[in-house]
């Protein structure tokens, strides 16, 4: 399948569209205040020991505890693997006590009331290959799937164990690399993980070890594939950024890295903007008719199938079982849209005929397969509802993208007042770039107007916000300035 990854940076905001035949497939961002935690490595500080939950809340230097279970706690057993399993299941008050400082890696983001969990087992990701220095464990991905290919790759990972004593996972990209490339990729981790074990003996908690990479960073790591035809951007400093992260960790595909020179904005060409507010719908129509029904609460995502405006042609399990097919390929494409994480519950309409959920199953688990993020398709529960997971790695697009509406009672969602501004900014900019620099007001409320004198305006004009609380949290306007703006209007810095 045709991909591409288009990079929009603007105001400090970076934001990834990975494109799939056309059509956005996977939403990344990256801004100041909303960081990806997982992957990060600190040094904390053990503040509670809960024996009643085999667990240890941390001081990390972040607003909330971190949570880190018994079994996730390194023990030192001289590469005995049997005692190490059964130390795992001690006693959290045996294993770890107050006050004790202990390096740990963030492995789920927080969410709602929670703070992170975290793991004192660190992996350290590279371009071929996933380090893991504290336990001796050799994996090859799922996703290679030739049976040479993995035993060549495993006697390549076998020998860097031995070597330097670690474990590690080959990646997909190492599918054909030579042992050299990825011996060359082990020991750089290897020596990276000394670095960061000899900095954080020496290092007071709560303090962050390392950061992990950013999103320029990872999208070269690993997002850019054979099936990749590009990575594409239309500002010169990522751009700059891309050429210098693929010399590192790609040099053969430098010729994917392209600086888009079009007068009209990346993501308004692909259409960007329209297709990531269609990922806060709740109601998602199917070509045939159908549609789904997206709902969200604290501990799990309902999505509901229902028939619509299709009646089918012929007979009633037809009608169900092609409605049912179409709604598996689009529940597939839209978790991985709306990056939703943890416990998923689907409720197909029903089939009578056991081949016909058997052969449902089997379409949304190859349907799945096209996820990076580890998804496990549990089956049909006895009430008929197919139940999944999907790992936690970052919050899902309606997190960011929208906040809980105080006046419909958490029932619903508007658009975030960041989001809400930078989406004024982009039509700015689209109307700057088309040479329309006639200046502009903006009358919006006082939240979203704090947003817009934050994060400026785009050259090519001037641009005034006036705030005006009369205007609800989704609304604003835009006009132009004839003469002198009204008064206590603010021009946005650019």
């Amino acid at each position: 399948m045709k991909q591409r990854i288009l990079i929009d940076a603007f105001l400090g905001q970076t934001t990834l569209a990975l494109l799939e035949e056309g059509d956005l497939a996977e939403l990344y961002v990256e801004r100041p205040g909303m960081e990806k935690l997982t992957g990060n490595i600190y040094v904390g500080r053990v503040q509670n020991v809960l024996p009643g939950m085999n667990a240890a809340f941390l001081d990390i230097g972040l607003g909330k505890n971190a949570f880190l279970y018994a079994g996730d706690i390194r023990v030192d057993t001289r590469s005995d693997q049997g005692l190490a399993d059964a130390l795992r299941q001690m006693q959290i008050q045996k294993l770890v006590r107050p006050g004790q400082e202990i390096m740990v890696q963030v492995v789920k983001e927080p969410g709602g009331e929670k703070g992170p969990r975290v793991s004192s087992h660190i992996t350290l990701p590279g371009r071929y290959a996933v380090l893991l220095p504290t336990m001796p464990y050799i994996g090859v991905s799922r996703r290679i799937h030739g049976e040479l290919e993995r035993t060549r790759l495993r006697s390549v990972a076998e020998d860097a164990c031995s070597r330097y004593g670690v474990g590690v996972i080959v990646r997909t990209a190492a599918e054909g690399a030579s042992p050299e490339a990825i011996f060359s990729d082990v020991q750089a981790l290897v020596q990276l993980w000394q670095s960061l074990a000899q900095r954080g003996a020496c290092m007071a908690a709560p303090a962050l070890l390392r950061q992990d990479d950013t999103l320029i960073e990872r999208a070269v790591r690993d997002m850019l594939s054979d099936a990749v035809d590009s990575i594409r951007t239309d500002d010169p400093d990522t751009f700059r950024r891309l050429q210098e992260v693929v010399k590192l960790y790609a040099p053969d595909s430098a010729e994917k890295i392209v600086l888009d020179a079009e007068t009209v904005p990346l993501f308004d060409r692909y259409r960007i903007p329209q297709q990531m507010e269609r990922a806060l719908d709740r109601r998602v129509w199917l070509k045939s008719g159908g549609y789904l029904v997206f709902d969200y609460t604290e501990a799990l995502t309902v999505i509901d199938v229902n028939t619509g405006k299709y009646v089918g042609k012929r007979s009633l399990s037809e009608t169900v079982f092609r409605i049912n097919c179409e709604a598996a390929r689009e529940i597939a494409r839209q978790i991985r849209l709306r990056d939703l994480g943890g416990i998923i519950v689907v409720d197909f309409i029903d089939m009578d005929a056991p081949e016909e959920r058997e052969q449902l199953l089997e379409l949304l688990r190859e349907c799945l397969k096209a996820d990076r993020t580890r998804t496990n398709l549990a089956g049909l529960t006895s009430l008929g509802l197919v139940e999944l997971t999907r790992k936690k790695v970052r919050q899902p697009v309606h997190k960011w993208m929208a906040h809980s509406c105080p006046q419909c009672r958490e029932s619903g969602f508007v658009p975030a007042h960041g989001y809400l501004a930078l989406k004024i900014l982009w039509e700015i900019r689209r109307r700057r770039m088309a040479g329309d620099s006639t200046p502009l007001i903006i009358r919006a409320n006082a939240a979203v107007g704090g947003h817009l004198l934050q994060m400026g305006a785009p050259a090519g004009g001037k641009t005034y916000v006036l705030f005006k609380d009369a205007l609800s949290d989704s609304e604003y306007e835009m006009e132009p300035v004839l003469g002198t703006p009204e008064g206590g209007a603010r021009l946005l810095k650019r």
